[in-house]
This record gives C-alpha cells, sequence and structure tokens, in this order.
C-alpha cells in the first residue's frame, strides 16, 4: 500500500507540470501555426507587423517557460526523495519543533531562490528586454530582491512559527490553519498598499487635474468611496499599462500606470470603470468567500493525508512539518486540475465589471479601443487556444471581451 502510495504521489506531480507544459505547446503551435490570422475584431488596430511580433514574444515565453517548469519539476523531485527527509534527519535534535522547521523553510526557501533567481534575471533582462517592455536597472532589480527576502524573512518566520505550534497541538488543524491564512488575506488587503507596494513603487498624487476630476465625477457617479487617487510609477520596471483599485476601507486607493496616461481620458475612464465594477458587483468579497472555502476544502484535505503519512511512515517522516509539505505538495497538484472552474468564475466577473464600465460611462467604445491598444502594445497573445483558455485564463481573451461589448453596443443602439 505504502509504494502504491508513493507512486500515485510522483505520478501525480509528474503529470501536473507535463499536462501544464502540454497546454503551453498546444497554444504555441495554434496561434503561430501559418494558417493564425488576425481576428476580425482587432484588423483595425492589429497590423500584420504587430501580430508576428505577439506571436515571437509567445514563442520566446512559452520555450523559457517549457525549460522553467522542467527544471523546478526536476527540484522538487529531489527536495521531495532526497533533500527534505535529510533535513529533517540533520534539524531533528536542533531545539525546539518550532525551531526546526523554521531552519527547514529557510534552507527550503533559500535554494528554491538561488535556483529561480536566474530565471528570473532572464526573464526580465533578456526575454522583455528583447521585446522591448523591460525598464528595470540592474540597481531597481537588487532593491526589488533584497526586499523582497527581508518581507519574506519578517513574514514568513512569524507565519510558520504558528503553522507549526497547531500542527504539533492539534491532530485536526485545518480550521485554525484556514482562520490564519483567511486572515492573513485580510491583513494584506489592508497593508499592502499602505506599506509593501510605496517599498516596490512611488505614488504621488495624480497632476494631471483634468483627468483626475473626470475620475472623481466617475467615482462619484458608482458610488464607491476612493479616498486617494495616485499615478505609480511603473515606467521604471516596465512599458506595459494598467490601473487598478485595491484596499479597503482607508486603505483604498485608485492607482493609475503612469505607461497608461498616454490613453486619452475616455480610454483611462473606461479601464477605471471596469475595476469599479468589480466593487459595485461585489466580486472582491465574493472572491474572498470563494478563495476562503477553497483555503478551508484545500486544508481539511490536506490534514487527512497528513495524518495518513504520519500514521504510515511513508517517505520515512517523523516530523510536523516536513510531514505537511508532502501532503499540502500533493493536494496542490490534484487542484491543478480543477482550475478551470475557478478561472470560469473569474471570467464570468470580467465580463460582468466590462458591461457595468460600458453601462456608467454610457458607451462601450472607449473600453474597446483600450482594450485593442493593450492587445497591441502587451504583444497580446491574439489567438489563443480554445483549451489554454478554459484552463489559464481567469480573464476573458480580448477578442471575446471586444465581442461581448460590440453586442452590449448594439443591443441600446
Amino acid at each position: 500500500m505504502i509504494n502504491t502510495f508513493v507512486v500515485i504521489f510522483l505520478t501525480v506531480i509528474i503529470l501536473k507540470t507535463l499536462w501544464d507544459i502540454t497546454l503551453d505547446i498546444m497554444n504555441l503551435r495554434y496561434s503561430t501555426n501559418p494558417n493564425a490570422k488576425i481576428p476580425d475584431v482587432l484588423k483595425d488596430k492589429l497590423s500584420q507587423e504587430d501580430f508576428e511580433k505577439a506571436k515571437k514574444y509567445l514563442k520566446d515565453r512559452v520555450l523559457f517557460g517549457v525549460v522553467r517548469k522542467l527544471t523546478s519539476l526536476i527540484v522538487d523531485l529531489i527536495f521531495l526523495l532526497k533533500v527534505f527527509p535529510y533535513l529533517e534527519k540533520v534539524l531533528s535534535d536542533k531545539g525546539s519543533t518550532i525551531f526546526q522547521a523554521i531552519l527547514f523553510f529557510a534552507i527550503y526557501e533559500l535554494i528554491d531562490y538561488l535556483v529561480g533567481l536566474p530565471f528570473s534575471i532572464y526573464s526580465i533582462f533578456v526575454i522583455e528586454q528583447k521585446h522591448g517592455f523591460n525598464t528595470t536597472t540592474p540597481k531597481t532589480f537588487l532593491k526589488d530582491q533584497l526586499l523582497g527576502i527581508i518581507l519574506t524573512v519578517a513574514i514568513g518566520v512569524p507565519v510558520v512559527a504558528i503553522a507549526t505550534l497547531l500542527l504539533v497541538k492539534f491532530q485536526i488543524w485545518w480550521w485554525q490553519l484556514s482562520i490564519l491564512f483567511i486572515a492573513l488575506m485580510l491583513f494584506f488587503m489592508i497593508i499592502q498598499p499602505l506599506f509593501i507596494a510605496p517599498l516596490f513603487y512611488k505614488f504621488t498624487e495624480l497632476d494631471d487635474e483634468e483627468l483626475k476630476k473626470k475620475l472623481r465625477v466617475v467615482l462619484d457617479k458608482s458610488g464607491v468611496k476612493v479616498p486617494n487617487i495616485f499615478k505609480m510609477d511603473a515606467s521604471k520596471r516596465t512599458k506595459k499599462q494598467n490601473a487598478y483599485l485595491t484596499g479597503i476601507g482607508k486603505s483604498r486607493r485608485l492607482v493609475i500606470f503612469d505607461t497608461i496616461l498616454s490613453y486619452n481620458h475616455d480610454e483611462v475612464l473606461s479601464v477605471v470603470a471596469h475595476e469599479l465594477g468589480h466593487h459595485v458587483k461585489r466580486h472582491i468579497p465574493k472572491l474572498l468567500v470563494i478563495n476562503s472555502l477553497l483555503v478551508a476544502f484545500i486544508l481539511c484535505i490536506t490534514n487527512i493525508l497528513y495524518k495518513f503519512i504520519l500514521n504510515t511512515g511513508v517517505f520515512g517522516l517523523t516530523q510536523p512539518y516536513t510531514t505537511f509539505i508532502y501532503a499540502y505538495t500533493f493536494i496542490i497538484s490534484i487542484m491543478f486540475f480543477l482550475e478551470p472552474i475557478v478561472n470560469y468564475l473569474s471570467r464570468k466577473m470580467e465580463y460582468e465589471a466590462d458591461e457595468y464600465s460600458a453601462r456608467l460611462l454610457g458607451t462601450s467604445e472607449p473600453l474597446i479601443s483600450s482594450l485593442k491598444r493593450l492587445v497591441k502594445e502587451n504583444l497580446s497573445n491574439p489567438n489563443p487556444h480554445p483549451l489554454y483558455k478554459i484552463w489559464h485564463y481567469n480573464h476573458p481573451a480580448p477578442e471575446e471581451r471586444i465581442r461581448r461589448l460590440e453586442e452590449l453596443r448594439v443591443q441600446n443602439g
């Protein structure tokens, strides 16, 4: 029975990565084949030259992603079969179980970080640079890495300590751990815009007074209370465009990438109205509930598997922190095959936010125009594979959003 479980365990983890890579390759072949054409709704904005650039960008990202995922799989298997049991044995006499867990995850995160660092560097300074998106300097990159490490330690150590305490104290710990992680989600929703994001980006008051007035009119019309409107210096890291609404209560703020300020005011307003749609339609609390239930479900079945691994001695584990990571890794690998369900719900919300934007502004034209520009300027894939969209897209493909908005325009006359 134990050997059978080990085979199933490893098979699921390997199949998850192989299926993910298969989807990437299917998407690449489908999107770049000689018969692929520019969707009709994009032909007025997307030239053949733009189309070819998008295909080259996709090819580079997919090939890079395949190498990265295969490397990650190999590293994960080495950890699971060799490194984790060895670390558990070495750390078994190093103080309390909580201290051992902190050391265990510190060593794991350090090795994982060092393995992933060359991929991060290549992605930013080779692929993004090659296709004209990167504006990150080596100095900024180094600063981001150091800040990321400091935040990981500052947040990770107490979380690991509390989680390990729960594992040691209770046999049935999934609901306590669920409360911890749900509390963390809420905590980050509050502190991320106020304290974390400003460590990486500079936020200043929007200096375009005319645009600010128009934004205030849209905000008042929507009924969403937003204390602050900020411009973010995204151009220090990328040329890609975006805007978002973040935070809850007094921490809520509307953030405009400085890279999107080249868009006309109506286009910027349509993007902001889309973000407002998520709040008016209560997508944020809905997603919080969905994610909370998902976390509780994952931890519940992780708890069941955790007890099985610990009781049977499979993999030769004796400590709660190592047993947890094996059980959690297996369950998360299985949950990957349920991603299409969650993404379907997310895409549905995106359609609702698009419709809200069109109705709030009284026209869908600016959002259609901004979507077309985003496809062109971000070198988005205009022809994703249908199965790839179902599996990985938490937003509808741009051509699908545009078609839906055009239908709405026809309905409204």
